[in-house]
């Protein structure tokens, strides 16, 4: 009889995160066009004299950072996929970045908002025709890169997650799969899309109403909306993509499906059951189960819904032999 070697024992270090999907090439293509759009505004703002577009062209430059971020998360968590040094893989990578994103959504929602105030006490004039301008412009940019990121569907799946319903965050893990879905990470950068486009929207209702009632308190007030609307979205950002990185439990349907599933033949009771996000369409679980029986580790795996989101589930198999695994001996 020959013994098997040591590798076939161990198995495969993977989470699902070696897998390029489709989204990263749409924020590789949100980029480009904020960077051309930022060297473009850059360049006319400085030949031109207009402060309005130069201001708004190394504005620009902060979404281009935030977007970068999110591709640098992308590359990082398949370069990183395989490496046995993370525990359960690369996909958090992703998840931090997401809520590097959240922290600057609300950075900028109160920069924005403490520039509102100043503006609303001390009213400056506005040079109306390059002040629309550039709204005009920024509004075009981020209006055809959240398109890019699939902003028919997915926008509705992000404010789905306002309320941080655990239900909800299930329903979106899997969408990926189905291909209606973003990830923590491209949700991210559709958000910083989605804050430009809103200030712009913003601004240019509100210079429009100032330009024709000269009420210059106007363009700060729709400023302070915009940004606590932003500051909202970076709170819900930063919330999802924390209960990720400190281990939150998995919902409570996906948490009975696993249940009911091990406990299928009646005579088995789950006592303790820890199942986690590792990122996205990553789940693991520890389980430890009671019975009396002589069901092992691997016929209670067996039993596991067929998921290709779930890794390396482990089960703890204690004996029982009182009256049955509700009451043990």
């Amino acid at each position: 009889m020959h013994s098997r070697p040591i590798e076939d024992w161990q198995p495969a270090h993977s989470f699902g995160q070696t897998v390029r999907r489709p989204v990263e090439g749409r924020v590789h293509a949100v980029i480009a066009l904020t960077v051309v759009t930022m060297v473009a505004e850059v360049v006319t703002g400085w030949l031109t004299g207009s402060m309005a577009l130069l201001a708004d062209g190394l504005h620009m430059g902060t979404h281009a950072f935030a977007l970068g971020l999110a591709a640098l998360a992308y590359a990082l968590t398949r370069a990183r996929a395989l490496d046995r040094r993370y525990s359960f893989g690369s996909g958090k990578i992703s998840e931090l970045a997401g809520f590097a994103s959240a922290l600057l959504l609300g950075v900028s929602a109160l920069v924005i908002a403490g520039e509102a105030v100043a503006r609303l006490f001390d009213p400056r004039p506005i040079a109306y025709g390059d002040a629309i301008l550039v709204a005009v412009i920024g509004l075009v940019v981020n209006l055809v890169s959240a398109a890019l990121l699939g902003l028919t569907h997915h926008h509705g799946h992000e404010h789905g997650h306002a309320h941080g319903h655990d239900h909800d965050h299930h329903d979106h893990t899997h969408d990926e799969d189905r291909g209606h879905g973003l990830d923590t990470n491209a949700r991210a950068a559709l958000l910083h899309v989605l804050a430009d486009a809103l200030t712009s929207l913003a601004a240019i209702a509100a210079i429009g109403i100032a330009w024709a009632t000269g009420w210059l308190w106007a363009d700060p007030l729709a400023a302070m909306l915009a940004a606590a609307v932003i500051l909202k979205w970076s709170a819900d950002l930063g919330r999802q993509s924390a209960g990720v990185l400190l281990d939150r439990q998995a919902p409570e349907a996906m948490r009975h499906e696993i249940t009911r599933a091990l406990e299928a033949d009646g005579d088995t009771q789950v006592v303790d059951l820890h199942l986690w996000s590792v990122g996205h369409q990553a789940w693991t679980l520890v389980a430890s189960v009671v019975t009396h029986g002589d069901t092992g580790p691997d016929d209670y795996r067996a039993r596991l819904p067929e998921r290709a989101d779930l890794h390396h589930p482990i089960i703890e198999v204690n004996r029982c032999r009182g009256g049955g695994p509700g009451h043990p001996a």
